[in-house]
């Protein structure tokens, strides 16, 4: 056994949205170590420049390798969106962006047309658009901005009438296109999914793209030889860079609070 095979996975987000994608990756690699970094003292960052979003997510990818990790997971959008290519260039580990789960909504829908909700970065680089059309080029996408969304379930907003008021302000548009399909382009929004269901009576079936994600990790881990052949359950250390109740509140609903830590981190 390696030494970087006994190092955790990377995984970071702009605040507690990645926690999404972390519980489905610890779900499929559950004797893997992990180690989460939410940096919600900066978020929402969907509605920065490029160049902010950037240099947020350079700075997180430094405190991940200094772990150091063997792997880098960007559990959001808009960060792999805007700074994938910069995260790559910087680090010596390999870095997997969060899928954008459209392959999925495309296989799903009846009507060829799916939908995005996303940050008002993430639509506006029409990244599910591109590649809805390299898969299918007569598929139809309704990108739909969700700019207060993000932010409210990283207050912990997650079924209350601020919440339901702006979900059913951004499902309108897709309601009213009888779209059948819709991918969570932000992986906040997967804890409003059951209000997204609830909202749409069932009209609307919704992507989570972290189930692509976590393929993306197994064919990396493997091409890379890099899984931990460790037989007990992996642990998970989580640090955020403000408020840390909600992460706390969150992880513990879904992970082995015996085998989790949690902590303020300063980057």
């Amino acid at each position: 056994m390696s030494n970087r095979q006994q190092l955790p996975i990377g995984v970071f987000d702009s605040g507690v949205g990645g926690l999404s994608v972390l519980k489905v990756l610890q779900e499929q690699f559950p004797n893997e170590d992990f180690v989460y970094i939410g940096d919600n003292a900066n978020n929402p960052v969907g509605n920065r420049s490029d160049d902010e979003i950037t240099a947020l997510a350079c700075r997180i990818a430094d405190a991940l390798e200094n772990q150091p990790v063997k792997l880098i997971v960007i559990a959001c959008n808009t960060f792999t969106v805007v700074a994938l290519d910069a995260v790559r260039a910087r680090v010596s580990v390999p870095v997997i962006g969060v899928s954008q789960g459209v392959k999925s909504a495309i296989d799903a829908s009846k009507s060829n047309t799916i939908g995005i909700m996303a940050t008002v970065a993430t639509v506006n680089s029409h990244i599910h658009k591109h590649v809805a059309l390299e898969v299918d080029h007569e598929i139809l996408v309704w990108e739909q901005p969700c700019p207060e969304l993000a932010g409210l379930i990283e207050q912990g907003h997650l079924d209350d009438h601020f919440v339901r008021d702006v979900c059913s302000e951004y499902l309108e548009p897709l309601l009213s296109r009888e779209i059948d399909v819709v991918v969570l382009g932000c992986t906040h929004f997967p804890f409003v999914q059951p209000l997204l269901e609830e909202l749409t009576e069932g009209r609307i079936r919704f992507i989570d793209p972290a189930f692509e994600t976590s393929e993306l990790v197994r064919r990396t881990l493997a091409g890379n030889d890099l899984f931990n052949p460790q037989k007990t359950s992996g642990s998970v250390d989580l640090y955020f860079t403000k408020d840390i109740v909600l992460g706390d509140m969150l992880s513990a609903s879904f992970l082995d609070t015996s085998r989790r830590t949690i902590e303020y981190i300063t980057l």
